[in-house]
């Protein structure tokens, strides 16, 4: 077992909204409930094709053009001549109805991580939101391509298996909370690229939220010439980039 002390958390909402706040105080702009339709290459410069709120189709040209686009990073990147090899993999995740503060002297659960191979996953994990009691937990499954590209509207019988086998043996006392929700999103494999060059911010995971702000400043630092680590080239597509096992 690995105990980490001095956790933290965030909420992930709340931190978008920040930084929303504080591009617009600096002159930026945010264009809501838009669809990237296409993008190409012209000389030196980018030509890319939204579709916006309106259902109107804009045309943008621009000197920099940064693929963050998670799960369609790959697709886009292909359109400009760029193979990545990424993949989206389904990752299915809970939530708990509110509880009592269920850690040690009443403070939230820590995250639990158990990262046997098991019943087709290799990985499952939770912990406590502090800000409602909620136990949100995932599980990462066993054969990665299996769950490549699969609809995320479905959570299967044995994720839901999984859960509350595992959890329910942490915490008996689970055995009588319902899930209030359960969904599932895309994971990328098999490694991130933070890419100024080619305009890569693609493959970030679950570490993407408590690492992403900082790789975004490398990057812009990166593309305005300021001094940068010496790991950072080892993200590009040329480096020897950090595999999700880094993490565990």
């Amino acid at each position: 077992a690995l105990i980490t002390h001095n956790c933290w958390q965030a909420t992930p909402g709340r931190v978008v909204d920040l930084i929303r706040q504080i591009g617009l105080q600096h002159g930026g702009t945010i264009e809501e409930d838009c669809k990237l339709i296409d993008v190409k290459h012209d000389g030196e410069k980018y030509i890319v094709l939204v579709q916006n709120h309106d259902k109107e189709f804009v045309e943008y040209h621009t000197g920099h053009f940064v693929n963050a686009l998670g799960s369609e990073g790959a697709r886009f990147a292909k359109k400009l001549g760029i193979e990545t090899g990424q993949y989206p993999v389904k990752h299915q995740a809970f939530i708990t109805r509110r509880l009592p503060m269920m850690g040690v002297n009443n403070i939230p659960l820590p995250m639990i991580i158990d990262r046997r191979n098991y019943k087709g996953f290799v990985a499952v994990y939770g912990q406590q939101l502090a800000e409602t009691g909620q136990i949100i937990g995932c599980a990462s499954p066993g054969v990665e391509p299996a769950e490549a590209e699969k609809n995320l509207k479905i959570n299967s019988k044995e994720f839901l298996e999984i859960a509350s086998e595992i959890f329910v043996d942490w915490l008996p006392e689970l055995s009588s909370v319902g899930f209030q929700a359960i969904w599932a999103g895309y994971y990328m494999e098999p490694r991130m690229f933070i890419d100024p060059e080619k305009g890569l911010f693609t493959g970030l995971r679950g570490q993407g939220f408590m690492l992403g702000q900082y790789l975004a400043k490398m990057y812009v630092d990166k593309l305005v010439g300021k001094t940068v680590p010496d790991y950072f080239s080892r993200l590009s597509m040329t480096g020897d980039g950090m595999l999700e096992k880094a993490f565990k």
